[in-house]
């Protein structure tokens, strides 16, 4: 067991100084800090701060959650929590946001908090808070997003492969106006989706008409608006790629509403990060990423890695996949075009 004389030891400095930077001290220097809190976690050190239980891991999730988990959250969380069974261990939700003092070293709260390690997914200044991580060498993991760095733990899936299948079988279906609808603020493997959608425009040849490329949210009503947008145009397409979860059902939804026959008239490729496509009429066919299956790897390797401290750190792509369900066809011989007063034309572009 290591002590606070062992790390003072270690780090050249005395133990009233270990002990100031354990107790978020704010004059100690910040490279001694760093230098002390790195020690602290790479011994796998834990404070005695009231009762404290060793066995729990956290999972943070962002303040604006509505009253339920959304799909991925609750995927992401059920997964984690598998995980941490399997070795034994509990999951704590953590919200940094507001249970993080100002100022607090990220060692120090999670040591308050009772929390021996942290996995995390894309949120508000993500990347400044991996910052402080690293340099406090506290073991964490980040789920559904990728780092060219070699201090950063993280999974992630390659959507861009399954992308470009996906959008390779609308073409060889005969559509030829695609759109795309496109969520920018996600990570690298939610650019790729996009990506994926150009290489397979390139390899047939064919160009992407970036009128047809839309910007999104990641609500319901996000999807329903970038079917809106897509069926007022005067050429509008045949075919949508949505490349986030939440946004796919609302699309479905809006064409449904609007009368329009799915995939008779309109074909729809989603996404989907769980298992929300196999609930939706007609079953949605999607690019798959499995985030229960991402969570629960992560949570596992960083149980495993409190034993082989100084180990490879978790940065692994996992393959994504295609699934051909019921909302996509053979392109149909004309478009469908909505009008301002919502009435439906099938037919050729229409001049305003």
């Amino acid at each position: 067991m290591s002590s606070v004389r062992q790390i003072a030891a270690e780090a050249g400095v005395s133990p009233a100084t270990v002990s100031r930077i354990l107790n978020n001290d704010p004059d100690v220097d910040d490279g001694t800090r760093a230098r002390v809190l790195g020690i602290v976690n790479r011994l796998g050190y834990s404070p005695r701060i009231g009762r404290r239980v060793n066995t729990i891991l956290g999972i943070a999730l962002p303040s604006s959650l509505s009253r339920d988990l959304g799909a991925f959250d609750g995927s992401i969380v059920h997964g984690a929590s598998q995980g941490c069974r399997a070795e034994g261990y509990r999951i704590a939700i953590v919200d940094l946001a507001s249970e993080k003092r100002p100022n607090e070293a990220f060692t120090h709260f999670f040591a308050r908090i009772g929390l021996r390690a942290i996995v995390l997914r894309r949120l508000p200044g993500l990347d400044r808070m991996l910052d402080e991580l690293a340099s406090e060498q506290f073991p964490h993991v980040v789920i559904a997003d990728r780092f060219d760095r070699p201090d950063i733990a993280w999974i992630d899936t390659d959507s861009f492969t399954p992308s470009v299948v996906a959008v390779r079988h609308l073409i060889e279906m005969g559509h030829k106006r695609i759109a795309v609808g496109h969520y920018r603020r996600g990570g690298a493997d939610a650019q790729e989706r996009v990506r994926g959608q150009r290489r397979a425009h390139e390899e047939a040849g064919s160009e992407v008409d970036d009128r047809l490329v839309v910007d999104m949210g990641a609500l319901l009503e996000d999807g329903a608006r970038v079917v809106d947008y897509l069926l007022s145009l005067p050429e509008p397409p045949t075919a949508l790629y949505m490349t986030h979860s939440m946004p796919s059902l609302g699309a479905l939804r809006r064409l449904l509403q609007r009368g329009i026959k799915v995939p008779e008239q309109f074909s729809l490729v989603g996404f989907d990060d769980c298992d929300t496509r196999v609930i939706t009429h007609p079953m949605m066919t999607v690019v798959r990423q499995d985030s229960f299956d991402m969570a629960y790897r992560a949570s596992r390797w960083l149980i495993r890695s409190f034993d082989e401290r100084g180990g490879e750190l978790l940065q692994e792509t996992v393959p994504g996949m295609f699934e051909v369900s019921q909302t996509t066809s053979i392109a149909p011989d004309t478009p469908t075009r909505i009008l301002p007063d919502g009435r439906i034309v099938i037919r050729g572009p229409v001049d305003e």
